[in-house]
């Protein structure tokens, strides 16, 4: 790939702040943005009489037909088929819902309604056993008489629509009546009603925009026939909406919020079109969006051999059987996308059932492998994508657990969920991961301390929390300050031998100052290299990696040692002095423990000139 100018285009403020999926203070003390505009629906014909007959939510009639045949001509698929029924019978012993808070929120128990009866659903359609039926029935009418789905964050009400829409399409033959009349009262009173105006979280750039209008267009689309009207208002609103968190794949495909959101945000965008589809035979262009398709390669190539992500932003460090990537791999004819998946569910046949997330019964109706999957052509072994959080990716194979793995981005806070990650990087390599990013930190104990974890100003206490702080990160700090919020730093240029990164606009605003962080990639060893200038002479600059490794200081060299396996540092500069700092232990009464983890810390000096250069080359052990 020849090396070539990455331009990024710039995130105002406001729009960031704006797109955060948690409430946000305002640009002023004590205030928030005046809401943007409702745009007008966009018309949505809904005719009863040409609905399909249910099921018709992503797995038809047609679909459940033919997956015996499937099954029996795919080993793997079957393994998975069964083991689903496995966990099914998981679900027959425990208890009933119940309407409990967490905090705020009611979201942990949707999710449970989803689990629960897309596996007992799946169950039954397959095995014909009646108790799969009993279970899943009594979930939706649990669910069905609590007194709310926890509209003050809308995400619960989403979630709970698209688990009790899935449930009444996929057993509606199976069900009664007044089962399915009290089913539809609860979509209709509990979830379609609130939107039928539209609603807030649909003009949302980011997740929220994507979970609530799939979980509200799954909801309509299941009760179509009986409530056209409402079914078209609520669609209406939803395709109005529609394009603003497609926006964010643009160009590239790179999802800003990182890995794990992109899982969670594209996850209830596919469930939206291929419910489409089903239902209405349209996607509204959703898959032609730009970038949207290449964000299945961006996610990809978010893991390392490890199996763990590059966990930038709010994002958790490993990746699981990831529903929507198969959707695209599938819809790409690219089933290598899907590597690690598949890697997964190898391992599940190997130790008995596997544990997909909730919407697992999905990746049998778009299971991306199939005869002759194994020899699809890899994707690249080089991958740069611009975008509001850029990243470049190095690997040296696909098939590999030992092989180099190295990840940067440029980007930082100023997105939604972002951290102060900005020059930031992880690298895998001989089976070790020796550069970390420790990811995010639960939402709820922070939300329950007080702590205005949805600011994004740059006083804010979010900043303050060590993991979403810039020290935590694999990048610079001058002096120990925050980065710049609002900065965003610049991917200037990637090819398959290294990038550049301009770190300036989040280090600092002064006049005069400049910060490139230049990555090499070779087969032997990776170097990084930092100059800034424009300084105070003698300021210091604070260079960190965060591992998991024991680390052992010896001169201008470090050596780290893991998993029988070692790497080395060579430290080139002037005025370097280099420490192994604790982190394991939490530094505010707030912040998460980091067990086993540790933080190399180098810290040099500008020279009268105004300048200083850090290289750190990374070398595997013999």
């Amino acid at each position: 790939v020849p090396f070539r100018v990455l331009l990024v285009v710039p995130l105002l403020w406001l729009c960031a702040a704006a797109a955060t999926n948690e409430p946000v203070a305002g640009t002023g003390a004590g205030t928030k943005p005046a809401p943007a505009p409702r745009p007008a629906p966009v018309p949505v014909a809904i005719e009863a009489s040409r609905l399909p007959a249910h099921p018709r939510l992503i797995a038809t009639s047609a679909d459940w037909a033919a997956l015996s045949a499937r099954r029996a001509a795919d080993p793997e698929l079957d393994a998975y088929a069964a083991a689903l029924v496995a966990l099914a019978r998981e679900e027959l012993g425990r208890p009933r819902l119940e309407r409990t808070m967490q905090g705020r929120r009611l979201l942990f128990v949707s999710r449970q309604l989803i689990h629960s009866v897309l596996l007992c659903a799946f169950a039954h359609r397959v095995t014909g056993e009646p108790a799969f039926l009993d279970r899943a029935r009594r979930d939706l009418l649990d669910a069905a008489a609590f007194s709310d789905w926890n509209p003050s964050h809308f995400l619960d009400v989403a979630e709970m629509s698209a688990g009790m829409a899935l449930g009444y399409d996929w057993l509606f033959d199976k069900l009664g009546e007044e089962d399915r009349a009290t089913l539809r009262r609860a979509l209709v009173d509990k979830g379609l009603r609130l939107v039928e105006k539209g609603h807030s979280t649909f003009l949302n750039t980011n997740n929220w925009a994507q979970v609530c209008g799939g979980g509200m267009s799954l909801a309509a689309l299941a009760v179509a026939e009986d409530e056209p009207a409402l079914a078209a208002a609520v669609l209406g609103h939803v395709r109005a909406g529609a394009k603003r968190p497609l926006a964010v794949y643009a160009p590239d495909g790179i999802y800003p919020e990182g890995p794990a959101y992109w899982g969670y945000g594209t996850l209830y965008q596919v469930l939206l079109v291929a419910a489409l589809r089903s239902s209405l035979g349209d996607d509204w262009g959703i898959l032609a969006s730009p970038g949207f398709l290449r964000s299945a390669e961006f996610e990809s190539q978010c893991t390392g051999p490890t199996g763990l992500f590059f966990n930038f932003a709010d994002s958790g460090s490993r990746d699981g059987i990831n529903e929507p990537l198969c959707y695209l791999a599938r819809e790409l004819r690219q089933p290598g996308l899907a590597w690690n998946t598949r890697r997964l569910l190898a391992g599940a046949r190997k130790k008995g059932a596997g544990r997909p997330d909730r919407f697992g019964p999905l990746v049998v109706f778009w299971w991306p492998f199939g005869p002759g999957a194994e020899k699809a052509a890899e994707p690249a072994r080089f991958f740069a994508g611009r975008g509001t959080n850029p990243v470049a990716i190095w690997r040296s194979s696909w098939t590999d657990t030992q092989a180099r793995y190295f990840a940067v981005k440029a980007g930082g806070a100023g997105v939604s969920h972002g951290h102060m990650d900005g020059g930031s990087f992880v690298l895998d390599w001989r089976g070790q991961r020796w550069a970390s990013d420790l990811g995010m930190q639960e939402y709820n104990p922070l939300e329950q301390r007080g702590i205005k974890l949805w600011d994004m100003g740059q006083e804010s206490q979010r900043w303050g929390i060590f993991r979403l702080g810039s020290t935590a990160h694999n990048t610079l700090t001058l002096d120990g300050a925050r980065h710049l919020a609002r900065g965003l730093a610049t991917l200037v240029g990637a090819d398959a031998k290294g990038a550049e990164i301009d770190l300036t606009p989040v280090l600092s605003a002064e006049p005069g100052f400049a910060a490139t962080r230049r990555v090499r990639v070779e087969t032997a060893e990776i170097a990084v290299e930092d100059e800034l200038r424009g300084l105070k002479p003698g300021q210091c600059i604070r260079w960190a990696m965060t591992t998991s490794a024991a680390a052992k200081l010896v001169g201008q060299r470090v050596l780290l040692r893991q998993g029988g396996q070692e790497l080395r540092l060579r430290i080139e500069g002037d005025r370097v002095a280099a420490a192994v700092e604790e982190i394991e232990t939490p530094k505010q009464d707030f912040d998460a423990a980091n067990p086993g983890m540790r933080q190399l810390v180098l810290r040099f000096k500008a020279g009268q000139d105004g300048k200083a250069v850090l290289k750190v080359v990374l070398e595997a052990g013999e």
